[in-house]
């Protein structure tokens, strides 16, 4: 038998190992090896090995010492690959010590099957939901939303040069599509850079005005007291410079589209003169007396809550509707993280090509911390980063290294105060995000992958593959290979 000494040995060893007598009955283990086992120590104490083996009969354990890749299986179903060495436990009692190959890869594999086991259960569940929803007459395989929505929203129709392919997208380019094909009023509704005016672009472009103009003005650009004349033009002598007649933007947009962007911030006078075009399609120039009719759609973007603006007497309810008769929706980047690799593709693509440089493409660590970055710029600041990155990346692919701190070590959005503590249930986060950071405080806590991991319940391999992914190191250092994030 093992003293207490042994024992204490034997924990302090990472990997996870068995001792055997000249029978094959277990004597000992160690916890790492209890763990992958998935039994606790008096289940495996007394019971004999050559129960559990698979690839090799208990006659020939000893006959064979020693052994590799012996592959072991227990009643509950953990299984393991071990190296089989001869080892004495006293002078005239041989035995054998079983050394698990590999902890790390072991552990990994068993997380990767739960991992695919829930994926497995979660499509069962998904196709049942479809089988029983989805058949109708004349049509004998259910179909998703989003095949729904991608055969019915045509390549090639005006919107081509939006990117994205998730649900909420696909929806709202859909109502788009429908709205390309009526000449009624276009809300669009997002936060900025969004892509509203890529969805304006596309509406005039699939639709029946597709060759007339489309004129663009910015509401919040052009100063109150110059609006209406931008709007609807001046006459010659209408104020001190206005030397000749200058048409309007909406006279230009005659027969055309005009896109109105950031339509919240017109000021209550200047909504009613634009309230009067919209019912009557007539105005006056700035200094005239002469009433223009013009033909014009109006496509209006906003990226304040106009029902708010309405409630608080700062947007005129009548005009709100008037705008609102076909409400478009464009989600947030946050809201659809499966579309950043297909954006980051595209603009790595374009600017490698636009700056001529040879990027090959973007490594995983590099991609995963975009993913799970915030964007609270959303496209428009993605667009920007990868510009930058494509400008000063030095090899043939952007590495982790490349992508900037602030993204890599965002100081927001995701789980801060206590992270089990009382929270609202609009604070709910993906579960990568809390991931990240329990990873990250059992680090700085406990300073070492092996040690985070047994507190964590996984392997040190384990955490440090985490910590790889999520980018977690000591701000413009690498982790030390001793006396800190051991490997």
């Amino acid at each position: 038998m093992l003293t207490a000494d042994d024992q204490q040995l034997l924990e302090a060893i990472q990997k996870g190992i068995c001792i055997v007598d000249s029978a094959g009955i277990v004597q000992a283990a160690n916890g790492a090896f209890l763990q992958l086992a998935q039994l606790e120590r008096g289940m495996l104490l007394g019971a004999c090995l050559g129960d559990f083996l698979i690839n090799l009969s208990p006659a020939e354990l000893y006959a064979k010492l020693p052994l590799q890749n012996i592959a072991l299986r227990f009643p509950n179903g953990a299984a393991m690959t071990v190296d089989i060495g001869i080892l004495a436990l006293s002078a005239d009692v041989p035995g054998a010590a079983v050394v698990v190959r590999d902890d790390g890869e072991v552990q990994q594999l068993r997380e990767e099957l739960e991992s695919a086991r829930g994926t497995i259960a979660y499509l069962e569940r998904q196709l049942m939901q479809r089988e029983a929803a989805g058949w109708s007459a004349g049509r004998m395989r259910s179909q998703s939303r989003e095949e729904e929505l991608l055969s019915r929203l045509k390549p090639g129709r005006g919107f081509e040069r939006f990117i994205g392919m998730s649900p909420n997208v696909l929806e709202a380019l859909h109502i788009a599509a429908k709205a390309a094909q009526v000449d009624s009023n276009v809300l669009l509704i997002g936060e900025s850079g969004t892509g509203k005016e890529l969805v304006a672009e596309g509406i005039h472009a699939a639709g029946s005005r597709a060759k007339r103009p489309l004129i663009r003005v910015n509401c919040a650009a052009i100063p109150e007291n110059l609006l209406e004349s931008e709007f609807f033009g001046y006459e010659q002598g209408a104020f001190t410079g206005a030397l000749r007649r200058k048409p309007g933007r909406f006279e230009l947009a005659d027969h055309g589209t005009i896109f109105l962007d950031e339509i919240g911030e017109m000021d209550l006078g200047m909504q009613s003169k634009l309230l009067r075009v919209l019912q009557d399609h007539s105005f006056e120039r700035v200094g005239g007396i002469r009433t223009l009719k013009v033909d014009v759609r109006v496509i209006a973007a906003t990226n304040r809550d106009l029902e708010q603006l309405v409630r608080e007497k700062k947007f005129r309810e009548d005009l709100y509707y008037r705008l609102n008769v076909l409400p478009v929706f464009l989600p947030p980047l946050r809201d659809r993280p499966e579309d950043i690799p297909l954006l980051i593709q595209a603009f790595l693509k374009n600017f490698s090509t636009k700056l001529g440089k040879e990027l090959q493409g973007i490594k995983q660590a590099a991609m995963d911390a975009l993913v799970q970055y915030n964007w609270p710029g959303n496209v428009r600041e993605l667009q920007n980063i990868m510009e930058r990155l494509v400008v000063l990346s030095e090899g043939d692919c952007i590495e982790l290294e490349d992508i900037p701190d602030s993204i890599r070590y965002p100081a927001v959005p995701g789980p801060v105060g206590p992270l089990f503590g009382q929270r609202g249930q609009a604070d709910i986060f993906p579960l990568a995000a809390y991931e990240k950071q329990i990873i990250r405080l059992a680090l700085e806590k406990y300073g070492s992958y092996t040690a985070a991991g047994k507190v964590l319940g996984i392997t040190h391999k384990t955490v440090a593959a985490k910590a790889q992914k999520y980018g977690i190191v000591t701000k413009g250092k690498n982790p030390p290979t001793s006396g800190g994030y051991d490997e």
